[in-house]
């Protein structure tokens, strides 16, 4: 929060021009990381609102608040922001949300993600008249993850046994559709919950032991970050990965699967740029994904003498030489 206080201290010894822009305040809300690449709300939502006039050290100020991967301090983060005075916060998860509209009911809130349902959530009235102080982009982690189970067994037809990486927030109904899609595609599959980066190995390991050629890993806040560090322990072990995002093909999984990542977070940008010029989030519908990604990386599949099909291949829309 250091920086967070030298620029407000800055932003007050401004001339007299600048002081009569109004002070945007942006607070980031997540239960991960604030990362700053492409695809994170550093590296893309921001300079989306610059873009639409909101420059961060001009007229925006932004907060982020990282819960590391402890899910407990997200109610005492969401406090923080408050004491900040933040205009809008954007949260990623279902637990994020409602620390936020738990520390302040009135203060907008865009999802930038809930991969459950916000209207089951009590976030929303309806997808299409939020009627509340929340909106933004939903879509289903879960359904996703079985989707990547039937795509890892496209890619590796021969294979019988796959492993599954939980996290701790894993949802009965997730368990349970992939076990039904399993099912449907004759194959069994292993799930090991991790509670952080210390039981990949283990994980790998039971894997392996297993016999699974292939490994499912959870889509997840906490885990999207951690690809750098279970990528290898797959390499090692013989195992091929598929992972929630395009940029997690490129630190080392063999696949990645999930939405267009960039352009939901610019999308994320639209809707904080519209709510700081005044109009109400109640009002702006809450958006779904309408594109997803399937991205290859070849060197990791090569490292793994794992030959991916021409008519798989031709399905990718980025392979990584």
């Amino acid at each position: 929060m250091t920086r967070v206080f030298l620029l407000l201290l800055l932003l007050s010894l401004a001339g007299p021009a600048d002081a009569q822009e109004k002070i945007c305040r942006l607070g980031f809300l997540t239960p991960g990381a604030d990362h700053t690449a492409p695809g994170s709300i550093r590296g893309t939502t921001l300079p989306f609102l610059a873009e639409r006039g909101f420059v961060e050290g001009r007229n925006l100020l932004f907060v982020p608040a990282p819960g590391e991967g402890d899910l407990a301090r997200l109610p005492q983060l969401a406090e923080r922001l408050i004491q900040q005075r933040v205009d809008v916060i954007i949260t990623v998860g279902a637990l994020a949300t409602r620390a936020a509209l738990k520390a302040a009911p009135g203060t907008p809130i865009v999802l930038s993600f809930a991969g459950e349902d916000p209207v089951k959530d009590g976030f929303a009235r309806s997808l299409a008249r939020p009627g509340g102080a929340v909106t933004g982009i939903f879509f289903r982690g879960l359904e996703s993850d079985a989707k990547r189970l039937e795509l890892l067994s496209q890619a590796l037809p021969a294979a019988r046994v796959f492993g599954f990486v939980a996290a701790p927030s894993l949802e009965p109904a997730r368990e349970e559709l992939l076990a039904r899609t399993a099912a449907k595609l004759r194959v069994s599959i292993i799930t090991r919950m991790v509670y952080g980066s210390g039981d990949y190995a283990a994980a790998f390991d039971a894997f392996h032991a297993a016999g699974a050629a292939g490994v499912l890993i959870m889509g997840t806040t906490i885990l999207a970050g951690d690809a750098p560090l279970f990528s290898p322990l797959a390499a090692e072990r013989g195992i091929a990965t598929i992972c929630e995002w395009d940029y997690m093909a490129r630190e080392g999984c063999v696949l990645g699967f999930g939405p267009d990542l960039v352009a939901l977070r610019r999308l994320t940008g639209e809707y904080v740029a519209r709510i700081f010029k005044g109009e109400n989030p109640g009002d702006l519908p809450i958006q779904q994904p309408d594109r997803f990604i399937l991205a290859v990386n070849l060197r990791a599949a090569a490292q793994l003498s794992l030959p991916l099909s021409p008519t798989f291949l031709a399905r990718a829309d980025e392979v990584i030489e």
